[in-house]
């Protein structure tokens, strides 16, 4: 049972936390190999839809390891979403790379592959792909438009999507994942990067886990010890993420009809829930409704409907990634500056300053779901002028 039963869903179970203590009664407050690291990394790479798996202390390092494996050095260029989180930007730019942005195609904000196409050029080393709120990319697809260079997906929002009926790690080269507070499964501060390429795998751990070489590898003919960094989590980070993850199925069914329901009251009223531009079946980490010109001919009018939104009493959150990745304040700083080779992205300018946020509820109030349509209703009819209590809540995003 959880520990405080409610109406919502509790992440954190009294079974977590005895085996949280267990692990401290018996010392074990690092850990370099075996133990709860091997069981982590075996059960999250069968879950990702891989055959190797390595933890590291959150996700962003999941990348970082990744685009060094995936071959990404000083000068390169990384094709990145034009729409996603800056830390994406700030893997490929501290390991020297330059980062490219590519515009998201208009369903689903996905990296568009035509633009992939347009945007690559002879340096092009990788290509990180977001899978915004859930969301899969078209993998096929952009493997089409960029052949032989290497597919990481920062699937830091996309525990359990699939893509053409298998996990995501079956379509990229490494998938990375972050667990860190709030995200589908938490340990916490955490991060997984899962591959089926038995060389890549061992090319993260020289990069990140120094003390697993070389005595983990098989396949590397490794002379050294490793690039120095220790990137490997805690433990309890491990226990707490096992935990959820063995829950992780029925969380998600729950959440997902929320999240459905939201998404129908939603398109009934004239709002454009984000979905899929291929054949995936997506999971939900939020709820990103699109306003369309004939609610709000404007973003400033679609900022007005936001505010007016809270003030009726929705939890609705900051528009998360606007601006885009490239206009991002990182790239103000000197060094980063040259960092980046900015391109037109049109799509992402056009609908990105239109969206509205909203958690993905999992164990919401029996009245959470009225509540949310009187408020939405009352917002686009312009009759909101009464006050309501929140509606729901949630973390903020990365």
């Amino acid at each position: 049972m959880p520990i405080e039963p409610s109406e919502n869903w509790q992440d954190v179970h009294e079974s977590d936390i005895e085996a949280v203590a267990r692990l401290l009664r018996r010392g074990e407050i690092s850990i370099v190999s075996g133990g709860h690291l091997a069981r982590f990394e075996k059960q999250f790479a069968a879950f990702a839809g891989g055959r190797h798996a390595v933890a590291t202390n959150n996700g962003t390092a999941a990348i970082h390891a990744a685009l060094w494996a995936a071959g990404v050095r000083s000068g390169d260029e990384v094709a990145v979403c034009d729409y996603g989180f800056h830390g994406m930007a700030a893997a490929v730019r501290s390991l020297g790379a330059v980062v490219v942005p590519v515009d998201a195609e208009p369903l689903g904000l996905t990296m568009d592959p035509q633009d992939l196409s347009r945007a690559i050029s002879e340096r092009t080393t990788a290509i990180l792909v977001h899978n915004p709120w859930g969301i899969p990319a078209d993998y096929a697809a952009l493997r089409a438009a960029a052949p032989g260079v290497p597919l990481v997906a920062d699937a830091s929002h996309a525990h359990g999507a699939l893509y053409r009926d298998e996990p995501l790690a079956a379509h990229a080269d490494i998938a990375c994942f972050s667990l860190g507070r709030g995200k589908l499964v938490s340990g916490g501060e955490l991060g997984c990067a899962v591959t089926r390429d038995p060389e890549l795998h061992e090319r993260m751990l020289v990069y990140g886990h120094v003390n697993r070489v070389p005595g983990d590898l098989k396949t590397l003919d490794w002379g050294g010890s490793a690039v120095g960094l220790k990137l490997r989590p805690h433990p309890v980070a491990l226990v707490l993420a096992l935990g959820q993850l063995k829950r992780y199925p029925e969380k998600q069914a729950l959440q997902r009809g929320y999240a459905r329901d939201v998404e129908t009251i939603a398109g009934d009223l004239g709002l454009i829930p984000l979905r899929p531009c291929c054949a995936a079946e997506r999971v939900y980490w939020r709820i990103v409704l699109g306003v369309p010109e004939g609610l709000a001919a404007t973003p400033e009018e679609v900022a007005t409907i936001a505010e007016r939104l809270r003030r009726a009493g929705a939890a609705l959150e900051p528009n998360h990634y606007w601006p885009t990745l490239q206009h991002q304040s990182l790239f103000d700083w000197e060094d980063h500056r040259a960092g980046i080779r900015r391109r037109p992205c049109p799509v992402a300018a056009r609908i990105v300053p239109r969206l509205l946020t909203l958690p993905a509820r999992v164990q919401p109030p029996a009245d959470a779901l009225e509540r949310l349509r009187e408020c939405l209703t009352a917002v686009l009819a312009g009759d909101d002028t009464r006050t309501t209590s929140p509606v729901s809540t949630g973390e903020t995003p990365q």
